[in-house]
């Protein structure tokens, strides 16, 4: 039960963070560059960590997860070239999937939690502090503080959720670390794309009554 509380706990302890640093103004393009690191490196954690830790290095498992996710990156990109006007809201379904892909991950890590092995907390800690700090750097600049939460609440929910039913999720879902991987390859896609056109603070909604995506379609 403890391992659950620290994975509980931890994202919000990591939600907090986040308005600490991004009230410093001096802090915000470092941290917004630091995030850039940090994102991509979670999202490669989540998606081939598992598949070493319960298949070892094999290539072909591998190999499939690399096309999965390219997929997922790419996908985006073919449907801004396909139709402007789907184009527009690529990077709100972008963000949709990639949360898709974390909330999965969360059951399963929840599930993996549940166990009479003894779990090393700390590096647990780390991680979801990381994981919180990502989800409201990502939610809160597009989309206000009520969504970020909500997508806080959405990753505790799932955890505690998969925790609880580990006897029903023994097993992992045929093709979940595919799916995992092609939806992180499309929050990717938000993440370089404005790795190149400016951060999320741009348009950040505290200082708007405006809230909407300020991802755009590349010309």
């Amino acid at each position: 039960m403890v391992p659950l509380l620290y994975a509980l706990i931890a994202p919000v302890v990591g939600a907090f963070l986040y308005p600490v640093l991004h009230d410093q103004p001096r802090l915000t393009r470092a941290f917004d560059r630091i995030m850039y690191v940090v994102v991509p490196l979670l999202v490669m954690i989540q998606v081939f960590g598992h598949e070493i830790t319960h298949h070892g290095w094999e290539p072909i498992g591998l190999v499939s997860l690399m096309g999965a996710m390219a997929l997922g990156l790419l996908m985006p990109v073919a449907i801004n070239h396909v139709s402007h006007g789907i184009a527009k809201k690529t990077g709100t379904l972008s963000i949709i999937a990639g949360f898709l892909g974390f909330f999965l991950h969360a059951l399963l890590e929840g599930a993996s939690l549940n166990t009479d092995q003894p779990i090393n907390t700390l590096p647990i800690a780390v991680h979801r502090i990381a994981v919180g700090v990502m989800i409201w750097w990502i939610l809160r600049p597009r989309f206000g503080a009520p969504i970020a939460m909500a997508g806080i609440a959405g990753l505790l929910v799932t955890t505690a959720t998969g925790y609880f039913l580990s006897g029903v999720l023994a097993n992992e879902f045929v093709g979940s670390s595919h799916f995992q991987a092609f939806v992180a390859g499309s929050l990717l896609h938000v993440i370089f794309h404005e790795s190149r056109h400016g951060g999320p603070h741009s348009h950040d909604t505290s200082d708007s009554g405006d809230k909407h995506s300020h991802y755009e379609p590349s010309q």
